[in-house]
């Protein structure tokens, strides 16, 4: 043994510097990185795939409160028609004259009538005692006699007058052909004898509105998302053939479902699949996702495998840099040398350069000066083409509007409605006319903060005039930041998103915008905060980007605003615009920019010709 080992290593200390630096990053790098990346691709693709179905379930979770909300208001409209007591009154009350039950029929069909406004329900159902005039109108009124034999009866009544939501069936009506609904129904009884039935209330949803909430939800491509009831018949699928047909689950897993609410498993069988599910409160039912397991870990595994090669290349990097090590002190004369070299170059130029060297080190030396000034070069020339180009960014980005010729036509115009007498239409375009003058702003590029608020002002009264003043403009801004100049149509922009896509997105359209600006540590701060109806989430994170469209002469667009304030600033690392929002509430945009003042008298000038802003 001792001789076998004695020989190997002559051999190795025999060997090439080649062969001797592999074998060494075999023993020390190749083989304990293989090692140490299979346990972190075990470790981390267990992790990433319980993040990934955690993410998954989200989503399952925001289609629970879209169909919980919608099943909710359904629920609100059968409570509102059983809060009148008069409902009570009419169905219990069978010895009234025929002319009075059908007085009590028109008003129970004017409260069927309202609830069927809801574009959800397909149809009101009352099922009476078979003595009233009207159990057989078959339209909205049937005898009790009908559902004796129904299999959610039993269902409802152990609810105690609560609503029972059925599985999706195919209901008929006159005049139409069966369509699949979910039945929301509730047992009524007698207030004076609650052990005695007078009726049964049945809501008809629309199983459509259901599938139109499941064709939202994207988890994968070869997804089967479905609403399931208790026993796993299938209450709603996109293929509207396998409603009402059972789901395929195991016993077994229809217990884990059931008792577990919300969760994921996997079925560990050749199908390999991922199973997620969601409890619908309200009901019996339960969002199921089907999936197979691969296309949930088939991003992990891949984010793994890139991991594992990202951390054998960092170990190759180090030996690398060993070896390099190893040989810096060989090359330690001619590093000297070139230090040596580069310092002359700096200082004194090529020209003093020492001739006497010969050969080798003598050309290396003047193929490194060439490279020296070549970078001298290309760096004094992008220098030059970044100003150029900062030029030109502004230029056209100030030419987007250019509304002179339009100020001239709508001052034609006004005149006209003036010797027409027209007030009304002189006004509005009196003040279009003064919104554009404004605009144009002398065609300066720079203006102050109050000819800017001027243009806003202009710009609401001619939407209040529109909206018969239902937006209330706060302007709360600091006299100091009055007279600070920034770029043209920076505020004006913002104040028109927050009219047009948050307040008169509002029922009716009416909202307050509030504009704030001060001076904080040398910069200009300003806030638009309006209580329109916000913006969704998911299309926070897309605002500042660039589109793919350029930005129209009505909207700036948001991305054309940030980047002349980030230019205008020449990038001052805290200006720009940052835009937060809670989705039916309220958006507030803040932008940051970097301060430039005007003259005493210009500031002047602009206070004797301004108004006070809290007074707007």
């Amino acid at each position: 043994m001792r001789t076998r080992l004695a020989f190997l290593l002559s051999g190795i200390s025999k060997s090439s510097i080649i062969k001797k630096s592999l074998l060494i990053y075999l023993v020390l790098i190749l083989l304990p990185s293989c090692l140490l990346m299979y346990g972190y691709y075990r470790k981390t693709s267990a992790i990433l795939e319980r993040d990934m179905s955690t993410s998954m379930l989200q989503t399952l979770k925001q289609a629970e409160y879209n169909i919980s909300g919608r099943l909710d208001l359904i629920e609100n409209i059968s409570d509102g028609f059983i809060a009148n007591p008069d409902v009570f009154g009419f169905l219990s009350s069978l010895d009234k004259p025929s002319y009075l039950q059908y007085d009590d029929f028109q008003v129970l069909e004017k409260l069927v009538g309202s609830g069927e406004r809801n574009r959800d329900i397909r149809q009101i159902r009352i099922f009476v005692k078979p003595e009233l005039i009207y159990a057989n109108e078959d339209i909205h009124f049937f005898s009790l006699k009908d559902i004796q034999d129904s299999s959610w009866l039993d269902k409802a009544r152990s609810r105690n007058g609560a609503i029972y939501w059925g599985s999706t069936h195919l209901q008929s009506y006159i005049g139409s052909e069966p369509v699949h609904v979910a039945s929301a129904a509730r047992i009524l009884h007698d207030p004076k004898n609650y052990d005695r039935i007078i009726g049964a209330l049945v809501v008809d949803v629309k199983e459509q509105l259901l599938r139109q909430i499941l064709d939202r939800i994207e988890l994968a491509p070869s997804q089967e998302v479905f609403i399931i009831d208790k026993e796993g018949t299938i209450v709603s699928f996109l293929d509207e053939s396998r409603i009402g047909s059972h789901s395929e689950l195991s016993a077994e897993q229809m217990n884990t479902i059931w008792e577990q609410g919300a969760g994921y498993f996997q079925t560990g069988d050749s199908s390999d699949l991922t199973i997620l599910y969601r409890h619908i409160p309200l009901s019996d039912w339960t969002i199921v996702a089907k999936l197979p397991s691969v296309e949930v870990s088939g991003e992990s595994i891949a984010l793994t495998k890139i991991s594992a090669v990202i951390i054998l290349a960092a170990f190759s990097i180090v030996f690398i840099f060993i070896l390099v090590l190893a040989f810096a002190y060989a090359a330690e004369r001619l590093n000297r040398r070139l230090r040596e070299l580069i310092l002359v170059l700096k200082t004194e130029g090529i020209d003093r350069l020492d001739s006497q060297n010969s050969g080798d080190l003598r050309k290396l030396e003047q193929g490194v000066a060439r490279m020296v000034q070549t970078v001298h070069d290309l760096t004094a020339e992008s220098y030059q083409a970044k100003l150029l180009e900062r030029d030109s960014q502004l230029k056209v980005l100030q030419s987007q509007i250019n509304p002179h010729f339009l100020y001239n036509t709508l001052d034609s115009i006004h005149w006209m409605a003036v010797r027409r007498k027209a007030d009304d239409i002189s006004d509005m375009i009196e003040s279009l006319s003064a919104y554009f003058r404004q605009s144009l702003s002398k065609g300066r590029y720079i203006v102050t903060l109050e000819e800017e608020l001027q243009l806003i002002r202009s710009y609401m009264h001619i939407q209040n005039k529109r909206n018969d003043d239902g937006i209330q403009m706060v302007y709360l801004i600091e006299d100091a930041a009055r007279y600070c100049d920034l770029p043209k149509m920076i505020i004006q922009p913002l104040v028109e998103n927050a009219v047009l896509h948050g307040i008169n997105q509002k029922r009716p359209k009416h909202g307050t915008i509030t504009i704030t600006a001060s001076i904080k540590n040398s910069l200009l701060a300003i806030t638009v905060l309006d209580d329109g109806v916000g913006i969704p989430p998911e299309h926070l994170e897309t605002l500042l980007e660039p589109s793919a469209e350029p930005a129209t002469i009505q909207s700036f667009g948001l991305y054309n605003v940030h980047e002349r304030i980030r230019l205008y600033s020449q990038n001052e690392p805290s200006s720009g615009m940052v835009i937060t929002s809670e989705w039916g509430r309220w958006t507030r945009v803040d932008i940051v920019i970097k301060i430039t003042r005007p003259s005493g008298d210009e500031a002047a000038e602009l206070t004797e010709g301004s108004s006070d802003p809290h007074n707007d």
